[in-house]
C-alpha cells in the first residue's frame, strides 16, 4: 500500500469516527431534553357528563393534561380551569386539541359537582367539550384515585375540601406521567405547551 493510500484510508477513519461520535452527542442531546418519567399513569374508571365511562387505559396514543379539582373551590381550581382554557384555546388554534391533546377535570366532591352543576360549570368557564372530558365517580374512590397520583385531599367539617396544590398532571401517549406542576396562578402556560409538544414528537 502506498503511503498516500494510507493516508487516504486513515483519513476516512477519522472522518467516520468524528461522525459517530457527533451523532452520539446529537442523541445524547435529545435524550437529555426528553421530559423524565415520574410513574406510570395509575388507571381508572370514571363517569363522564353524558353518563358513559370514562377508563384511562384506552386514551392510549394521546397526550393528556388533567386536573383534580371540584367546582366549588373559591380560588386555584378555577384559576387552573382559566388557565387550560387559555391552553386549550392555543391548541385549537394549531389544530391539535381533542385529536392529539386532551384535557380532563376530574372533581373528588360527586355530591356537589351533579352533572348538572358540572355543565353549567363549563359553560361558565369556556370548556370545549370536543377535548375536554369532566369526570366524576364515587368520592372515596375518586379521593384514592388521587392519592395513587401522589395527590392528598381531605375533607373539611364545612364539607369543603383541602388538596394538594400540585394536583395537575402531564400524561404521555403511553400513559405515564411526565410532569407535575402547581395549579393556579403559579400556572407557567408557556411551559406548559412546550412539554406538551414535547410529549407530541414522541408519538
Amino acid at each position: 500500500m502506498t503511503a498516500r493510500n494510507k493516508s487516504t484510508k486513515y483519513g476516512i477513519i477519522i472522518i467516520l469516527l468524528i461522525l459517530a461520535t457527533a451523532a452520539y452527542f446529537i442523541y445524547n442531546l435529545q435524550s437529555s431534553n426528553k421530559l423524565p418519567v415520574v410513574q406510570p399513569a395509575p388507571d381508572f374508571e370514571l363517569e363522564e357528563l353524558s353518563g358513559g365511562v370514562f377508563k384511562l387505559s384506552e386514551q392510549a396514543g394521546k397526550v393528556m393534561l388533567m386536573e383534580f379539582m371540584f367546582t366549588s373551590c373559591p380560588d386555584i381550581c378555577p384559576a387552573t380551569t382559566y388557565n387550560m382554557v387559555l391552553l386549550q384555546d392555543e391548541l385549537n388554534k394549531q389544530g391539535i386539541f381533542g385529536k392529539n391533546v386532551q384535557f380532563a377535570a376530574i372533581t373528588f366532591d360527586p355530591n356537589t359537582d351533579t352533572p348538572e352543576v358540572f355543565q353549567a360549570y363549563a359553560e361558565r368557564m369556556g370548556i370545549d367539550q370536543s377535548g375536554w372530558r369532566l369526570l366524576r365517580g364515587d368520592e372515596e374512590y375518586t379521593i384514592q384515585k388521587a392519592k395513587e397520583y401522589g395527590i392528598g385531599v381531605q375533607r373539611l367539617a364545612d364539607n369543603q375540601f383541602v388538596h394538594t396544590v400540585t394536583s395537575l398532571l402531564l400524561i404521555d401517549a403511553n400513559q405515564q406521567v411526565r410532569k407535575v406542576y402547581r395549579m393556579g396562578e403559579e400556572m407557567d402556560n408557556g411551559l406548559i405547551l412546550k412539554d406538551i409538544r414535547s410529549l407530541l414528537k414522541e408519538r
